[in-house]
């Protein structure tokens, strides 16, 4: 082969892999795939009460409260796909615990892993605790997104163990909301708390300071009528999963294909045919490169031996 003929093998190599880098970048492809994925118009935010008394064991007669509200979450958001979730959890103080995202696997894991205070470790439940932050946290929302539409879900027993703090109403936000809803847990007749962490009660139930009997936990279903009436949403006592389809729909989400309309991916990808392409191409190039760096040592070895 010429020296000619060999330049110009190469430079034709060399063109072919740029080439092949640019149609790769392109993704070629035909057809169009089917895109599942959705957006959704809807800020959904969760208000959670994370106090002891959401260990209580009155849900479906004998299920921690908490329970139940980690199910109707989850039930909630594979309702609404597509939706922006964020959590807003209160116990000793109120704090976000997940800001708005879309998604979803996120806001699966926060609701999985939301963890109730110890028995110890608060200083009484108020249902009116988190307005400053949910006020402060809509505010953000809609400056952010004003196109978006906004709503609350306030999850608890409405059980108010304080009086201390200062008075606050639901209604301060209600004008910044488009619906949401109240979902109320447990039964007025009460019902004991676990003392351990994973809430099976294998180390007893927490006690009454003052008594030292076993401790109970009412939920205070008027205290959620009235969050709910501040907030102008409905409220739902949950005693047993499922029904929360309806609720989903009375949030009237819009939705739009989340793929971006012509950036729909191609049906029959042809990458990989660009990738193994490029591939030989480059283990043709270090193929020759290493025959060039032999040749010059073989070249150069007798020159080294003249010299001694």
């Amino acid at each position: 082969m010429s020296a000619t003929t060999s330049t110009a093998l190469v430079l034709a190599r060399r063109i072919g892999i740029v080439l092949l880098f640019v149609v790769i970048m392109l993704r070629p492809g035909f057809g169009r795939a089917e895109v599942p994925t959705q957006l959704s118009d809807v800020d959904v935010i969760v208000v959670i009460d994370r106090t002891r008394s959401m260990a209580a064991l009155d849900y479906e007669g004998k299920l921690p409260r908490i329970t139940g509200a980690k199910a109707d979450l989850t039930a909630l958001a594979e309702a609404l796909p597509g939706a922006r979730f964020g959590m807003l959890a209160f116990g000793t103080d109120a704090r976000v615990v997940l800001p708005l995202t879309s998604d979803s696997a996120a806001f699966g894991a926060a609701v999985e892993t939301l963890y109730l205070e110890k028995p110890k470790d608060g200083i009484g439940s108020r249902a009116d605790r988190p307005v400053p932050e949910l006020k402060d946290l809509l505010e953000r929302s809609a400056e952010q997104a004003p196109q978006r539409r906004r709503i609350v879900v306030f999850v608890g027993d409405g059980e108010d163990t304080t009086s201390e703090g200062t008075d606050e109403s639901y209604a301060d936000v209600a004008d910044e909301i488009a619906g949401g809803a109240v979902l109320g847990y447990g039964t007025t007749q009460g019902a004991p708390m676990p003392e351990d962490d994973d809430l099976t009660g294998d180390l007893g139930f927490v006690q009454d300071s003052t008594t030292g009997d076993t401790a109970q936990s009412h939920a205070d279903l008027d205290n959620l009528e009235k969050v709910a009436d501040e907030l102008g949403v409905p409220f739902e006592h949950r005693t047993r999963p499922g029904g929360l389809d309806d609720l989903a729909r009375s949030f009237k989400a819009s939705y739009s294909d989340g793929s971006g309309g012509h950036d729909r991916p191609a049906k029959h990808d042809l990458t990989w045919l660009a990738g193994v392409l490029l591939l030989a191409l480059l283990l043709l190039e270090l193929h020759a490169g290493w025959r060039a760096v032999w040749a010059s040592r073989h070249v150069l070895a007798p020159r080294k031996g003249a010299l001694r």
